[in-house]
C-alpha cells in the first residue's frame, strides 16, 4: 500500500491535521511510520476534546502523557451538558495542572460545562493565569431556582469581563432553558476589553452592558423589555458588526432607534415575541436595513392582533427585498385562534410553536411556496397537538422527540402524527412519566424504526417493554419517575429483569435513575456491565443524607454494593454521579 500522506511537506500535513481530531492524530497517524510520528508530535495546534474519553482510568493516563504536547494545545473542551462526568474531569484536570499557564502556554480557547459557584471558585484563579486565553465558553450547571441562576450569572460575568486583557470572546449559557430573574446589573467603574459576547436566556439592560463593554463587535443576548418611548444613548455599540437579539414586546420604533448608532452592523438576527402590526411594514424596514448583509428574524404576534385581519406581504415584495437583498418572508397564521408568525425564509429556529397552532394553518410567502423546516430538530407531542397534520411533513431533520404523558397521547401520536413525520434521524426519545397502557408490539416496532436512536428517557414501565429485544445502538438510558395507577402498579425489579435489561442494552454507556423509584438499586448497581462508564442517581432536592435512608453516599455504596474504583460526586441538587 502506497503511503501518500507521509511524502507530503510537513506544513501541508499540519494543515490537513486541522480537520482531524487530536486523538486520531496521536492514536493512529503517529504510528504509520517514523516521519509521520515526528510530524504528528510537532503539530502546533492540538485541539483537545476531553469529552470523548469515557473511562476515568483512560482520562488519568491521558493526563499523565499530556505534558509532552501541552505547549502545543490551543483549544481545550471539557463541555457536554449530557455528560455527568464533566465536573469530575474538570476537578481532576485543574488539580493536576496547577501551574496551568506554564504547562498550557498557548491555550487560546476553553470550553467548560456544569459550572456552578463551587467549581468556579476552585478554577477561576487558574484561568486568570492563562495569559494567552482569547475565548471562553461556559455552560452553567442546572440550578433549581431562577434567582440563583441570575445571582451566579452576575457574579460569573463580573469575573469573566475583567479576568484577562487577552480575553476577547465570552459565551455564557444557563443550563435552564428559561430563566426568570432580575435584570443583570453591569454597573462597574472599569471598562472591559471583550469584543464578542453571548449571554443566553437572562434579560439584560443593553445600555448598562454597553457602559462596561463598549467595544463589542459581536453581541448575542436576551434584552430586557423597553417602553416604546424609551430613548437609547446615541453611541450604543457603535462598533458592532453582528447582533442577535431576543426580546419581548418589541416595537418598530424601538428597533429603529436601537440600530441607528450601529453603522457598522452587517449581520442581524431578531427573535421577538408579542409584536404588533407596526413590525410588518417592509418599506419601513428598508430604511434601516440598507447596509445589512444578512437578516434573519422570527416575530410572534401579540394576542390582540389575532382577531384582526391577516397581514399582507406586499411591502416585502419590493425590488429591495426580492432582488437587491434576495430576502424572502413567510407568514403562518392559525385559521382558528389567529396565532401567527412572520419569519425570514428559510426558517432558522430549531423549534416551531405547533402547540399554538390549534387548527389549520394558512401560509403565504414572498419566495418559494414549498417551505421547509429543515432546521427544526425537535418536536414535542402534548395535549395541545397540531390539527393541520400535513404541515408536519415540513420537518425533515427531526432528532429529538418528546411525548408528554396522558392516556390519549400515545394513541393519538401513533394514528395522527407518526404517519406525517420522519423519525429515521431521531437520536433522542423522551417519554415523560408514562403510565399508559399501549400496544407493546407496536411500541417495540416504533423504537426499531429509529436506527440512529442513542438516548431513551422513559419510565421503567416503558423500558421493560424493551427487555427482550437487542438495542446495540442505544448508549444512554435515563429511567424517569413514574407513579402507580389503578391499572399499573410498580414493584421492585427482580434479578432476572435486571439481567434482561443489561442483555437488551448491550452497548449502554450511561445510566440514570431516581433513587425514590423502587428499582432495587443495589442489585442494579451490582450487575452493571463493563460498557457503563457513568451512572447518575437523582434524589429529592430538599433533603439531607440523614433524612433519606437510601441516599447514595460512599458509605451506602460500600455497604450495599460491590462497586469499587470509581469517582464519586454529589451536586448541590443531590445528584450523585459515579464515574468508572
Amino acid at each position: 500500500m502506497i503511503d501518500y500522506l507521509s511524502n507530503l511537506p510537513a506544513e501541508l500535513i499540519h494543515k490537513i491535521f486541522d480537520d482531524i481530531t487530536t486523538f486520531y492524530i496521536l492514536g493512529c497517524l503517529s504510528f504509520v511510520n517514523k516521519r509521520l510520528r515526528l510530524i504528528s508530535f510537532d503539530y502546533p495546534r492540538f485541539r483537545l476534546d476531553l469529552n470523548s474519553i469515557k473511562r476515568k482510568k483512560q482520562f488519568d493516563v491521558f493526563c499523565d502523557q499530556l505534558a509532552s504536547i501541552s505547549s502545543q494545545v490551543v483549544s481545550l473542551s471539557l463541555s457536554d451538558q449530557n455528560d455527568g462526568t464533566i465536573p469530575a474531569k474538570i476537578e481532576i484536570f485543574f488539580s493536576r495542572f496547577e501551574f496551568i499557564n506554564d504547562t498550557f502556554s498557548n491555550l487560546s480557547s476553553l470550553h467548560l460545562s456544569h459550572v456552578d459557584h463551587l467549581m468556579w471558585k476552585s478554577i477561576k484563579h487558574h484561568i486568570k493565569l492563562l495569559t494567552s486565553l482569547v475565548s471562553i465558553f461556559i455552560v452553567l450547571a442546572h440550578m433549581h431556582f431562577g434567582d440563583e441562576v441570575g445571582d451566579f450569572t452576575s457574579y460569573l460575568l463580573k469575573d469573566l469581563l475583567f479576568i484577562s486583557t487577552s480575553l476577547k470572546y465570552v459565551y455564557v449559557k444557563p443550563d435552564n432553558v428559561f430563566v426568570h430573574t432580575g435584570y443583570l446589573d453591569f454597573r462597574e467603574e472599569k471598562v472591559s476589553s471583550i469584543e464578542h459576547f453571548t449571554l443566553l436566556s437572562v434579560p439584560t439592560d443593553l445600555e448598562k452592558l454597553c457602559s462596561v463593554v463598549p467595544a463589542l463587535r459581536t453581541l448575542n443576548i436576551k434584552a430586557m423589555i423597553y417602553h416604546p418611548a424609551h430613548k437609547f444613548c446615541l453611541n450604543l455599540f457603535e462598533n458592532l458588526r453582528r447582533l442577535s437579539l431576543t426580546i419581548y414586546h418589541l416595537y418598530f420604533s424601538t428597533i429603529e432607534q436601537l440600530l441607528y448608532p450601529m453603522r457598522k452592523l452587517v449581520d442581524l438576527i431578531l427573535i421577538a415575541n408579542n409584536v404588533y402590526y407596526d413590525m410588518c411594514d417592509g418599506a419601513a424596514w428598508e430604511r434601516i436595513l440598507a447596509e445589512i448583509i444578512s437578516f434573519k428574524f422570527l416575530f410572534r404576534f401579540h394576542k390582540t392582533t389575532w382577531s384582526k385581519d391577516p397581514i399582507k406581504l406586499d411591502s416585502f415584495r419590493s425590488l429591495f427585498w426580492l432582488e437587491k437583498k434576495r430576502w424572502y418572508v413567510g407568514y403562518d397564521r392559525c385559521t382558528v385562534s389567529g396565532f401567527s408568525l412572520l419569519y425570514s425564509i428559510p426558517y432558522f429556529m430549531n423549534a416551531y410553536p405547533w402547540h399554538s397552532m390549534k387548527g389549520d394553518i394558512d401560509t403565504i410567502s414572498t419566495g418559494p411556496q414549498v417551505l421547509s423546516l429543515n432546521n427544526v430538530n425537535r418536536f414535542t407531542v402534548s395535549e395541545q397537538l397540531p390539527t393541520d397534520y400535513k404541515y408536519l411533513r415540513r420537518m425533515t431533520n427531526l432528532q429529538r422527540l418528546v411525548i408528554d404523558e396522558s392516556d390519549k397521547i400515545f394513541n393519538v401520536f401513533f394514528h395522527n402524527i407518526l404517519p406525517h413525520i420522519d423519525i429515521s434521524k431521531m437520536t433522542t426519545l423522551v417519554l415523560a412519566e408514562g403510565r399508559s397502557m399501549i400496544d407493546i408490539n407496536r411500541f417495540v416496532q416504533f423504537i426499531f424504526s429509529m436506527p440512529h436512536l442513542r438516548t431513551i428517557s422513559a419510565s421503567i414501565i416503558y423500558i421493560k417493554y424493551l427487555f427482550f429485544s437487542r438495542w446495540p445502538n442505544i448508549r444512554r438510558v435515563e429511567i424517569l419517575c413514574s407513579w402507580p395507577t389503578n391499572t399499573i402498579t410498580e414493584r421492585r425489579l427482580t434479578l432476572s429483569e435486571i439481567d434482561a435489561f443489561y442483555l437488551s442494552f448491550t452497548h449502554i454507556e450511561y445510566l440514570s435513575f431516581h433513587q425514590d423509584v423502587d428499582l432495587n438499586p443495589s442489585i442494579l448497581l451490582n450487575n452493571i456491565p463493563t460498557t457503563i462508564s457513568n451512572i447518575v442517581v437523582y434524589h429529592p432536592v430538599n433533603i439531607t443524607h440523614a433524612d433519606f435512608q437510601d441516599f447514595v453516599t460512599p458509605d451506602w455504596l460500600e455497604q450495599n454494593t460491590r462497586l469499587r474504583d470509581f469517582y464519586y460526586s454529589c451536586s448541590k441538587l443531590n445528584t450523585v454521579s459515579l464515574w468508572f
